[in-house]
């Protein structure tokens, strides 16, 4: 069956996040899944002592999911629905402001604005959010906090959205009449300082358990400081290749469009060329 002129449409659509996702799923896989084993063993540590401190035993709940479950099906599943849903919202951001370029005659390179559109959306989307909230593993914030924590976070996650696309916005609308590097420049600025007063006003939570002590001196350390730290950093790193993988994944599937496009054009324009059979009679 012939494609139909919507099946590309959707595929460029949906195989960008999709490839994002399985490939940001393989790396958590191998760098931060031990870093959560590591931060699960010191939870049911910790759970331990506190029970030995109370004088009471340390009940073992029993998991719905096995932890081999949860690390390839369940994460996994996961992490390839976060990225086909951020390819989506990418593709969406990409044809509105190819568009708007389009209706103004620039002619913008499609790889270049694929990758600097991603990276604009890891900056706003992750990067920032996460320099004010960075991402915790488990036994890692209380429960009396995880509320305001989580709408803290969604609040300046939307902050650094809006922030972002009215940057965008005013810079495109000023490219034409200060140029694009002072557009960009004033853009950007913009954007910034935006941020940088949103996360001196939102609240700050520290959430890191400390060491455990009891009558006797110490009874367990602190949630290991290398352990929060890779995963922080890998986390980020994370967001990074699922963002680069969408941008340039888009990039190849707009190359191979265009091409196909071009070579349909020429058939089409030769085939218009031919000369009408000769009829007799």
């Amino acid at each position: 069956m012939p494609l139909t002129p919507e099946v590309p449409s959707v595929v460029r659509y949906l195989v960008p996040g999709a490839v994002a996702g399985i490939a940001a799923f393989a790396f958590s896989r191998v760098m931060i899944a031990p870093l959560i084993d590591a931060a699960i063993d010191y939870e049911g540590a910790r759970e331990h002592a506190e029970a030995q401190l109370v004088g009471g035993e340390h009940g073992h709940s029993h998991e719905l999911f096995t932890r081999a479950v949860q690390q390839n099906f369940g994460a996994a599943v996961g992490i390839v629905v976060f990225g086909i849903a951020m390819g989506v919202l990418f593709a969406v951001a990409y044809s509105a402001i190819r568009a708007w370029l389009d209706r103004r005659g620039f002619r913008p390179d499609s790889t270049g604005l694929a990758l600097l559109l991603a990276a604009g959306m890891f900056v706003a989307i992750a990067l920032m959010p996460g320099l004010k909230y960075p991402a915790n593993p488990p036994s890692v914030g209380l429960e009396d906090t995880m509320a305001a924590r989580s709408s803290a976070f969604l609040t300046i996650v939307v902050i650094s959205v809006l922030s972002a696309g009215a940057a965008l916005a005013a810079g495109l609308a000023l490219s034409r009449r200060w140029g694009p590097w002072r557009a960009a420049g004033l853009a950007v600025g913009g954007y910034v300082v935006v941020m940088l007063a949103a996360m001196m006003l939102l609240p700050t939570f520290h959430e890191v358990p400390g060491p455990l002590a009891g009558q006797d001196g110490l009874v367990l350390d602190g949630f290991p400081a290398e352990v929060l730290a890779e995963f922080r950093l890998y986390s980020l790193m994370n967001q990074a290749l699922m963002w680069l993988v969408i941008g340039a994944t888009w990039a190849c599937l707009a190359a191979v469009w265009a091409s196909k496009r071009r070579r349909d054009v020429r058939a089409g324009a030769g085939a218009s060329r031919e000369p009408a059979p000769a009829r007799f009679g």
